[in-house]
């Protein structure tokens, strides 16, 4: 996508360029949409999704989320504005693409992506061209402060030792260990391991 950026800059160009460089090699876990900078209101740009994050979620409806409109019909306004009109004011600001990371909280779901942003070619910021691709995305289970115990019990689920491992490790019973995995999905309001594991920073 940047060489085909780098081959039409300073020059006149449509977002069709940049796109038809990568429209091949957009995987399940990306996303790619122009953002049409035309109007001088941000929230009134246009975002249109060329090719859409398409790994199943039951955390939000993503086909909803992804169809074509104004930026201001996004309900995560503060996303929307420090990761799609910040960046692309940037990126057409200094006259070349930009690389951002992602890691946001919307609403109760956290996102963790890699951003390119490719401004208009010609540098007049007509348009801006976004390619992310998207590492995880998780619920954020409920605020909770966990004791020692619980937090060497999260440090060995994520190395995946079992109930009878990790209780080895520090000294419990695995009776023990699984009763502290119970009450810790409990207090963070998620129903299995995983997901426990996911909300936790």
């Amino acid at each position: 996508m940047t060489d085909a950026w780098v081959s039409n800059a300073g020059k006149v160009a449509a977002a069709d360029a940049i796109l038809r460089s990568v429209e091949k090699l957009v995987r399940i876990n990306m996303v790619l949409a122009t953002i049409d900078m035309r109007t001088k209101t941000p929230q009134d740009w246009g975002i249109t999704f060329v090719r859409t994050y398409g790994i199943p979620t039951t955390l939000f409806d993503s086909r909803q989320l992804q169809r074509t409109r104004n930026l201001s019909g996004f309900s995560g306004r503060t996303y929307v504005e420090r990761h799609v009109v910040d960046v692309c004011k940037k990126s057409v600001e200094i006259g070349r693409p930009s690389f951002a990371k992602i890691d946001e909280k919307i609403h109760d779901v956290r996102i963790v992506a890699n951003q390119l942003i490719v401004p208009d070619t010609s540098r007049e910021g007509h348009w801006c061209v976004v390619l992310s691709e998207i590492h995880s995305i998780s619920s954020v289970g409920q605020p909770t402060r966990f004791d020692d115990i619980d937090l060497s019990v999260l440090q060995l689920l994520r190395e995946g030792l079992s109930a009878r491992e990790i209780g080895a490790a520090i000294e419990l019973s695995p009776r023990t260990v699984e009763h502290r995995i119970e009450k810790m999905k409990a207090r963070t309001g998620v129903n299995a391991i995983i997901r426990l594991l996911s909300t936790i920073d």
